[in-house]
C-alpha cells in the first residue's frame, strides 16, 4: 500500500447544499496542491446525503432538562426545563486522502473527512424562583456554542468505469459532534435488541454498507451509554425526539426506546452534557454526541462498490 496524500479543498455546489442544513457557511481555501483530482469523488458522495448528513444535530428541537432539582445531594445554580441549540453559522472544510495506487499510479482507495465547525448559542429556559414551572414563569439563558462535528467516509474507485462514475462508497462513519474545551465524553454506547448486542466504542469507524446497524421493526431497543462523570445529562435523539437517559450510576445511562421503520439510511443518537451546562448558569456548555447511522425494515443495502 502507497502512502495516501491529503488535500483540504472547497467543494462544489451539490455537495454545499446536502451539508448546509439551511445555514449559512463558508469553505475552507486548498491548501495543498494533489495530482488526484477530488471531482469525480464528491460527485459520487453528492448522489447518497444519507451518508453524509445526519439531519437531526444543527436542528432547533427542544429537548428535555429533566429534573428540575438535579441529582440527590447536588447544589444546582437554576432550575432547568428544556433547552435547545441555535446554529447561526456552520463553517464546512473536506480533506482527502488518496491511497492504494494501482499500476498505473491511480489511487484506488478515497478517505474522504467531513468536518463542520458550528457556532450559535445552547439556550436553557430556566424556572424563576417561586415559579410553578411553567414556561412563562422561566428565563433564557443563552450560552456560546461551538461544535465541531466530523464523519469520515470511505470511497473504491470501480475499475474499468472510466470517467463515468469512477468511485462508489464502500463504508460510512457514524458522527462525533464535541464542543470547544469540551470534558464531557462517551466512553461506549451499547446497543441490545432482537438479535443484537454490540457496543460502540468508535463512532468515526468505518461501517461496510451491508453491516450497517439493522434493527427489527417495532421491537424494544435498550441502549447503554458510558460516559467520564456520573451526573452527566444525557440524552437520545432519533428524528424530532429528544429523551432523557435514566442515570445508572457511576457514569452508566440507560434507555429503551422502540424502532419503527425507515425508508433507507437514518441516525440515531446520544448526547452527553456536563451537569453545569444545564443547572449552572455560570458554568460554560459542555458536550459530546455520537450519531450513528441504521436501518430497519428497509431492504438490505448492497455496497455501493463493488
Amino acid at each position: 500500500m502507497h502512502p495516501a496524500h491529503r488535500i483540504v479543498m472547497a467543494l462544489p455546489l451539490s455537495l454545499l447544499l446536502l451539508a448546509g442544513c439551511g445555514k449559512s457557511g463558508s469553505m475552507m481555501a486548498p491548501q495543498t496542491a494533489a495530482s488526484s483530482d477530488p471531482s469525480t469523488a464528491t460527485e459520487e458522495v453528492a448522489r447518497h446525503p444519507e451518508l453524509v448528513d445526519d439531519g437531526m444535530y444543527a436542528s432547533d428541537t427542544q429537548a428535555p432538562a429533566g429534573s428540575a432539582t438535579g441529582p440527590a445531594g447536588t447544589f444546582v445554580a437554576i432550575r432547568p426545563l428544556f433547552f435547545w441549540r441555535h446554529i447561526t453559522r456552520i463553517e464546512r472544510s473536506f480533506e482527502f486522502a488518496f491511497s492504494d495506487t494501482d499500476s498505473a499510479g491511480a489511487p484506488t482507495s478515497a478517505v474522504i473527512i467531513v468536518h463542520k465547525r458550528l457556532s450559535g448559542t445552547f439556550n436553557v429556559v430556566a424556572r424563576d424562583s417561586g415559579g410553578d414551572g411553567s414556561p412563562t414563569q422561566g428565563h433564557v439563558i443563552e450560552k456560546p456554542l461551538h461544535d465541531h462535528w466530523v464523519r469520515r467516509l470511505l470511497l473504491k474507485r470501480v475499475a474499468g468505469s472510466g470517467d463515468h462514475r469512477p468511485w462508489r462508497i464502500a463504508a460510512t462513519s457514524g458522527v462525533q459532534v464535541t464542543s470547544r474545551d469540551a470534558r464531557t465524553r462517551i466512553q461506549s454506547l451499547r446497543i441490545q435488541s432482537a438479535g443484537l448486542d454490540t457496543t460502540i466504542t468508535d463512532p468515526l469507524a468505518f461501517f461496510r454498507l451491508r453491516r450497517l446497524l439493522r434493527l427489527e421493526v417495532g421491537v424494544d431497543v435498550t441502549l447503554t451509554a458510558t460516559t467520564l462523570a456520573a451526573n452527566d445529562v444525557v440524552l437520545f435523539y432519533v428524528g424530532d425526539r429528544r429523551l432523557r437517559f435514566q442515570n445508572q450510576g457511576h457514569g452508566s445511562y440507560s434507555l429503551t426506546w422502540r424502532s419503527f421503520a425507515t425508508d433507507g439510511v437514518r441516525h440515531f443518537g446520544v448526547n452527553a452534557l456536563s451537569h453545569g451546562s444545564l443547572f449552572d448558569d455560570q458554568a460554560p456548555y459542555d458536550s459530546q454526541a455520537w450519531l450513528l447511522p441504521y436501518v430497519a425494515g428497509a431492504p438490505e443495502l448492497a455496497d455501493l462498490a463493488p
